[in-house]
């Protein structure tokens, strides 16, 4: 039966424990690090010659050894691989002890000043499945490498190392084959042990002893050593949507003395729920049918806690949503020429989260028809231009809109109205009472403006005295005062006030009171605020109306306020972008950002406003998932060969030389042995403290501690574990444990 040496497991897991630097330091450095690593032997395992050593170091003799990588072969970063090489040139070594042999080795390369560097150390020899270690001290390779850190099979290593412990190697590889071929022919003949019968003197002090006697030749398998386990390796995942779940395939890996074939791929145990994401796909916007459809995307989250995404996005029936108009949203639109008013909407549509999505700006409403719009002067004063001796007409216009009734402002309609001053009035009558001074027995008339509007006669001023009849005089002495003049803001005008006086007997003698003179005083608008209204993006102009010239100076008729009729002057658009918003939401362990589609507006006042027309898509912040182990308590497990029959190979092998009495016999036998195991336990933690899937929990098995069956002084005698006193157990290390998580893929 071929064997395997224990020594080369150990060194394989091992390897996994190399401790690397944050950062990369000289390659030497690295690679000290590296062979360091590597070079770890159990307790008991014999060694080659090491740096300690000073007269063994001084015998070594290096020379450089050409190897090739059997395959193609991509290296990692700081992280070292196994690999397989061949060996091309040995200098010093016979071509048949190369023949057949592959070079069992360990590779990474690191970054010195952005320079890739590749390293590599030999750890052994193997050839038809028997092994021989080596001390990776003495065997390094270091080389520079282009962008692509990858071994061609086509480009030689050259390796540099211990030419008498490579050649020493290669032998033992050759005369194992030879050995082995000897012992099996040896066992076919004699048996293994066969001996006179005799037991050994060494069997008096063997409790076990005394219960068996020489045991009979054991019959050695020389079946081919075969293993078989379950992987994934070059299997798909499944994507199953009728039960929502990507299952991973897996298939038969079986091993026979090196040569593996594989099963087919079948469902394996290791299943994912498949959910759908909405977050990364948009809404199906169909204007004819008036509806918004939401789509999805299917999605898994594997094992190590990395969104997978299935397909493309595709419309769910399931969520559709109508658009329809949004008539609050908008102003609207005089039509002058027309003579209507035209009502304007947006449509939008509320999507999953309730939140209004628009789809259209404002335009026409095709739900609401235009509504009339009629002038009329009704409310509007006539505006007076006493210097040109002409009134004028003044309208707005009225509209009514969902039983509101709604006007503009005043402004001139065209017709004007010619000034006349009259004292009586058509039918002969005096249009005001004459002034009678009793005493210089005087009488003085009074007139006033008339106009004619629609064939009615309508006076412009108060009764005004003749000053030309006598010497009356005009004066606005007690009347300064604005806040009793009279104030038309529709014709956008005031007016001074005045009385009549005369003199007698040098007394000033008034006639009449404070009352309405033909001083026009036009209104003067300034604006001092804004009154905005955001949901129709326009504002009102807040105007104080005031009058200059006056005898106190300016005067305030209005303070800040919105006048009758202003119009709405719309916001300033600036463009459309993005703004973050504080929702956060997750899909296992991607984790998302919200984000509004705004519209930017200049107010009229200069400040900014942004309309929140939609969502957008959330930006993605990436994986916040971290992978947490934690190990249970240590417990045991164990191994006993039987000592009556054939043993199995569960602990490993060993072989021996024993000088019988008529020749040498090599011995092959298994160990008895044990081992410790903790249970680790993968737990994904997102960094809301929520766990992503199921916590995964694995069994981490030390080396084993293996315990001699055969006694290689006397093959007779079979050693029972009871000869050891019981069970013992090895240490699960902390580095043990870390090989594990590696090798599992945890980290």
């Amino acid at each position: 039966m071929k064997q395997r040496l224990p020594l080369v497991l150990f060194i394989c897991a091992s390897v996994m424990s190399f401790t690397l630097p944050s950062h990369a330091q000289s390659p030497d450095q690295d690679l000290a690090a590296a062979r360091a690593a590597v070079t770890q032997t159990p307790s008991g395992e014999p060694t080659g010659s090491t740096a300690d050593d000073p007269d063994m170091a001084a015998m070594v003799k290096k020379v450089k050894i050409i190897t090739r990588s059997k395959t193609a072969t991509q290296l990692p970063e700081n992280t070292p691989i196994a690999l397989d090489l061949g060996l091309v040139d040995v200098p010093g070594a016979d071509s048949k002890l190369t023949e057949g042999v592959t070079a069992k080795a360990y590779a990474r390369y690191v970054k010195v000043d952005q320079q890739k560097v590749g390293q590599l150390v030999l750890s052994g020899v193997e050839k038809d499945g028997r092994a021989e270690a080596l001390n990776s001290d003495d065997f390094v390779a270091q080389f520079a490498l282009e962008n692509d850190p990858k071994l061609d099979p086509a480009a030689p290593i050259t390796i540099e190392g211990d030419q008498s412990e490579l050649i020493s190697a290669l032998k033992r590889l050759a005369v194992a084959g030879d050995e082995e071929t000897t012992s099996k022919k040896d066992v076919e003949e004699a048996g293994v042990g066969a001996s006179d019968g005799a037991v050994a003197s060494n069997a008096a002090s063997n409790p076990d002893a005394s219960r068996y006697s020489t045991p009979s030749a054991l019959e050695l398998d020389d079946t081919p050593e075969t293993s078989t386990r379950i992987t994934a390796e070059g299997c798909k995942m499944r994507i199953d949507l009728d039960q929502l779940e990507a299952i991973q395939q897996t298939r038969m890996a079986t091993t026979t003395d090196g040569e593996t074939s594989y099963g087919t791929c079948e469902d394996g145990d290791e299943r994912y729920k498949i959910n759908k994401s909405y977050s990364a796909c948009s809404y199906n916007e169909d204007l004819e049918a008036r509806t918004a459809t939401a789509s999805f995307i299917y999605y898994y989250t594997d094992g190590s806690g990395n969104r997978v995404e299935h397909g493309a996005c595709q419309p769910d029936p399931e969520t559709r949503f109508d658009i329809v108009e949004d008539r609050d949203a908008c102003r609207v639109t005089l039509d002058y020429e027309a003579g209507n008013v035209i009502t304007n909407a947006k449509l939008v549509y509320s999507n999953q989260n309730g939140r209004k999505i628009e789809v259209r700006d404002c335009s026409p409403s095709e739900e609401i028809a235009p509504a009339p719009m009629t002038a009329t002067a009704e409310g509007c004063d006539i505006r007076d231009d006493f210097d040109a001796g002409v009134s004028y007409q003044r309208h707005k216009y009225v509209y009514e809109l969902g039983g509101v009734s709604y006007s503009t402002a005043c402004t001139d309609s065209g017709t004007e109205f010619a000034h006349e001053t009259v004292y009586k009035t058509d039918g002969g009558d005096y249009v005001c009472t004459p002034l009678i001074n009793s005493k210089d027995k005087s009488v003085t008339l009074q007139s006033r403006v008339r106009i004619l509007v629609n064939g009615l006669e309508q006076f412009r001023t108060a009764c005004t005295p003749d000053t030309t009849s006598m010497e009356v005089m005009a004066t606005s002495e007690g009347c300064e005062d604005p806040a009793y003049w009279t104030h038309s803001m529709s014709a956008g005008q005031s007016y001074g006030s005045e009385r009549y006086y005369y003199f007698y007997d040098d007394k000033q003698e008034f006639i009449t009171d404070c009352q309405k003179s033909d001083q026009v005083y036009t209104h003067q608008i300034e604006i001092t605020g804004w009154q905005p209204h955001d949901d129709q993006l326009f504002a009102y102009a807040l105007s104080t109306v005031y009058i200059d010239g006056t005898p106190q100076g300016r005067y305030n008729i209005k303070t800040s306020e919105v006048l009758p009729g202003t119009a709405q002057t719309p916001y300033t658009y600036d463009g459309e972008t993005t703004a973050s918003t504080n929702e956060i939401t997750y899909e296992d362990c991607t984790k998302y950002q919200g984000q509004n589609r705004v519209k930017n507006y200049t107010r009229p006042d200069g400040t900014k406003y942004s309309l929140v027309v939609g969502e957008a898509d959330p930006v993605s912040l990436g994986d916040v998932c971290s992978v947490q182990i934690t190990w249970g308590p240590d417990y045991h497990d164990q191994w006993e060969n039987s000592v009556y029959s054939n043993p199995v190979n569960k602990c490993g092998s060993y072989s021996f030389d024993w000088q019988g009495d008529e020749r040498t016999e090599h011995y092959t036998d298994y160990y008895h042995c044990s081992w410790t195991l903790s249970n680790g336990t993968k737990t994904i933690v997102r960094d809301d403290g929520e766990i992503v899937g199921t916590p995964e929990t694995k069994a981490c098995r030390s080396d084993p501690k293996q315990f001699i069956r055969r006694e290689p002084h006397n093959p007779p005698f079979v050693r029972g574990i009871s000869w050891y006193g019981g069970w013992s157990y090895p240490a699960l290390t902390a580095v043990a444990k870390n090989n594990c998580a590696l090798t599992w893929g945890w980290q």
